[in-house]
């Protein structure tokens, strides 16, 4: 039963107790979704509510409707996996809004410094420090991206040491700093898994992995650091679009990079 009396509105209540049946099994994959009467019932909520949380659970790629059929749960070759949007938000916060649990692994913390052309990107000088964190990134336990960020530790003094555990790096930008991320710039290419991503990512030597650069901006276009992240490619779509956000897709999960 959802809380009435709860800040989340309704249709996001819902929307997890949805996900929350899909992970634990009471509404499978490639099934029919029970129908609105049917969850408006179940859950004791108005229709309008219902028509809300499934109307966006199809947006994300959680469920499908099919005309004249109802509406049906995405199966894992399916569901949306990986989604890069529009928005600057980081990895723990987007997967947190998904009701997954977000965790990572720090694999290597170190001052650095950068390649010219990483200088050039930052706007810093070459013999600037900068910090260099690489970590892999778990949703609900199964790893699923290797992230390697370059932080320039004059425009966040102290960061290295702040930077421990299962550390949100963009969160503490913005709240430990005060730094409001608005933009970014983005390179996406394909490469072939190296020995050690297959180690860490569970896939094999040559395997087709997705690249990702970007370099984050403040609201006073001042680049902040300079992430790499490495996605398996299996599976896994990059959508485009004007009117919504981009996209990266794979099987099972939502969230921002």
């Amino acid at each position: 039963m959802l809380d009435q009396n709860a800040a989340t509105p309704l249709y996001e209540q819902l929307k997890l107790a949805i996900r929350e049946g899909i992970k634990t099994g009471q509404f499978q994959p490639g099934t029919r979704l029970p129908s609105e009467a049917e969850l408006e019932k179940l859950y004791d909520v108005s229709r309008i509510t219902v028509r809300r949380a499934v109307k966006e659970l199809c947006e994300e790629e959680i469920l499908a409707r099919k005309q004249g059929k109802g509406t049906f749960v995405l199966n894992s070759a399916d569901i949306s996996y990986k989604r890069l949007d529009r928005t600057v938000g980081g990895f723990h916060d987007s997967l947190v809004q998904e009701g997954k649990e977000a965790t990572v692994d720090i694999l290597e913390k170190s001052v650095i410094h950068v390649n010219p052309s990483y200088a050039r990107d930052l706007k810093i000088d070459q013999e600037d420090d900068v910090v260099c964190l690489k970590r892999l990134m778990y949703a609900d336990g199964v790893p699923v991206m290797i992230d390697t960020a370059y932080i320039p530790e004059k425009r966040f003094p102290g960061i290295y040491d702040k930077l421990e555990g299962n550390v949100a790096l963009f969160r503490l930008m913005e709240q430990g700093y005060g730094v409001n991320l608005e933009h970014y710039y983005k390179v996406l290419k394909v490469r072939k898994a190296t020995r050690e991503m297959g180690r860490l990512l569970n896939c094999r030597v040559g395997d087709p992995m997705f690249d990702l650069f970007k370099i984050t901006y403040n609201n006073m276009g001042i680049p902040q650091s300079i992430s790499v992240s490495i996605l398996k490619g299996e599976d896994t779509y990059y959508v485009i679009s004007s009117e919504k956000e981009d996209r990266i897709n794979q099987s099972g999960l939502s969230w921002k990079v």
